[in-house]
């Protein structure tokens, strides 16, 4: 007879969720390669402005600490740049990898491609489907599948804290608690522009 300690070891089968960790560099270093992306990418903007919540970005970036990423907050304040453009530019020089955001709108069912990331923009913008007479959260089931896979999830939303419990359940919220959360508040950036 085996004992639980011989099994736990040897099984295979039994595989430990094991969220990946990823340091991409020393602070200066992804700062630099941060403000460099941003300004690449966002053609919105006159004047790169670095808000409190991209130190916050950046720092998640030099150590993931094997957790996920949400950005929430105001809109115009560049979540959607980061997370479509900025967070793969970097990953990519980086770590050679190729992360592909998917806006919330359009999101059917997870690529199960092998990628070890899922990235959604605009969470809560999405509407439910319904596939053969089922209702589909896409969403719901592309978080739900990371947790499953221990992939990386990273999200931005304009939703609040108290608007995303209302909108999803309790056990999708539970699943995002492992994720890092940076809040994002002020004046849009293209309506300060625009003056």
């Amino acid at each position: 007879m085996r004992t639980i300690e011989d099994t736990l070891k040897n099984a295979a089968f039994l595989q430990q969720k094991v969220y990946p960790r990823y340091e991409l560099g020393t602070r200066e270093e992804i700062k630099e390669m941060f403000i460099k992306s941003f300004n690449y990418f966002d053609l919105t903007i006159k004047q790169y402005e670095h808000l409190p919540a991209y130190d916050e970005v950046i720092d998640w970036m030099v150590d993931t600490k094997r957790k996920g990423l949400i950005l929430m907050g105001d809109c115009g304040l560049g979540k959607s740049t980061i997370l479509k453009y900025v967070i793969p530019a970097i990953f990519h020089a980086k770590k050679n990898k190729v992360l592909k955001c998917i806006p919330a709108k359009e999101l059917g069912t997870v690529e199960r491609n092998g990628t070890p990331f899922i990235l959604i923009d605009d969470v809560g913008t999405e509407s439910i489907k319904i596939h053969w007479g089922n209702k589909i959260d896409a969403v719901a089931d592309a978080i739900s599948y990371a947790e499953d896979n221990s992939m990386t999830l990273m999200l931005s939303t304009n939703l609040t804290p108290k608007e995303l419990t209302e909108r999803y359940d309790e056990r999708m919220i539970d699943r995002l608690r492992r994720c890092t959360v940076v809040t994002f508040d002020g004046e849009s950036l293209r309506a300060k522009q625009s003056l």
